[in-house]
């Protein structure tokens, strides 16, 4: 079968997602990354227990350009574009489109089937889904319960926002004073939503909502949004892939593809980080050693490191 993939690769997860020709999904994988290797590897692993062809390879989220270069990947694109692609494919409707994930966050403006407007938060943790897996584990609380036991809260308490710290630490105060941990559950989301829609300076909220992400899977957080919103907010089946989704799509422009195959799973990769102080530009430049052969760079912003690379490769 013919296939193309698509890989999201973010601080806190990597989703792999294979799509045939009419972008039926024929797989999704989400691994908690552990590093990028070993989880791209794990990813590929999975899928290489079917009969498929892989005609295209596209890369998005913030690892994009490392996964690249270890897949053999055709192209990188940004995960705001990958998750719109992938929204308006299932949702030709959709007009705002909200994803929370690990450790950043993105509303998304769409105007007649076009992206007119986008923000994205990844400087603070406040409004992401690494504030519930921290109070999760203060409560003692299964992150994947989180949801489920917010519903049941039966009294509302208001907890601050703006701070993941200072959220953190009134959980601790409402919980030192008695207070049910349910109610304090629905809080926090209350107020991540709260702070997650005040991102939307200059974009226009409006119906209908698709909200994305692992975090979408928490039906306390989907509430939040419904109850801030006035309106319903759609789930989509594959939330916590979406992103990988709207890349195997975005893959679909490559005419030939330069995937490695699915031997690198055995292949021996190392990587060696410096600093390069050849001009002004100070970069952080991290080099990918294939089988003791270089495969590539990133991080060289004049592009010095890219001809080496290239040249490198050639050679070998």
């Amino acid at each position: 079968m013919q296939c193309w993939l698509g890989v999201d690769c973010g601080s806190v997860s990597v989703k792999l997602a294979l799509i045939d020709k009419n972008n039926k999904i024929v797989d999704d994988i989400y691994l908690r990354n552990t590093g990028l290797i070993e989880t791209i590897k794990r990813g590929l692993q999975t899928l290489n227990n079917r009969d498929i062809e892989i005609k295209g390879v596209c890369c998005t989220g913030s690892g994009r350009y490392f996964a690249k270069l270890l897949l053999g990947g055709d192209i990188v694109k940004t995960e705001i574009l990958a998750h719109t692609i992938a929204t308006l494919d299932h949702f030709p409707n959709v007009r705002t489109i909200m994803d929370i994930g690990g450790e950043d966050c993105k509303i998304m403006e769409i105007r007649d089937g076009v992206l007119s407007n986008f923000i994205m938060n990844n400087l603070c943790g406040a409004g992401t889904g690494a504030v519930i897996e921290t109070i999760s584990a203060r409560l003692g609380v299964q992150i994947k319960d989180f949801g489920e036991l917010a519903l049941q809260s039966t009294q509302r308490l208001d907890l601050p926002g703006k701070c993941g710290i200072f959220c953190q630490s009134a959980v601790v105060t409402k919980l030192n004073s008695g207070a049910d941990k349910k109610d304090i559950m629905m809080g926090v989301a209350r107020a991540l939503v709260n702070n997650y829609l005040s991102l939307a300076k200059g974009i226009s909220l409006r119906p209908p909502y698709v909200f994305q992400g692992a975090t979408a899977l928490n039906k306390s957080i989907k509430k939040a949004l419904e109850d801030e919103l006035g309106h319903e907010v759609i789930v989509p089946d594959k939330c916590a892939v979406m992103g990988a989704v709207g890349a195997a799509i975005l893959s679909k422009e490559v005419e030939i593809t330069n995937f490695a195959g699915f031997n690198i799973i055995e292949a021996d990769y190392k990587t060696n980080n410096f600093k390069c102080k050849d001009c002004s530009n100070q970069c952080e430049v991290t080099q990918i050693y294939k089988d003791k052969n270089l495969a590539g760079s990133i991080g060289s912003r004049c592009g010095k490191w890219d001809k080496i690379s290239r040249e490198l490769v050639v050679e070998t």
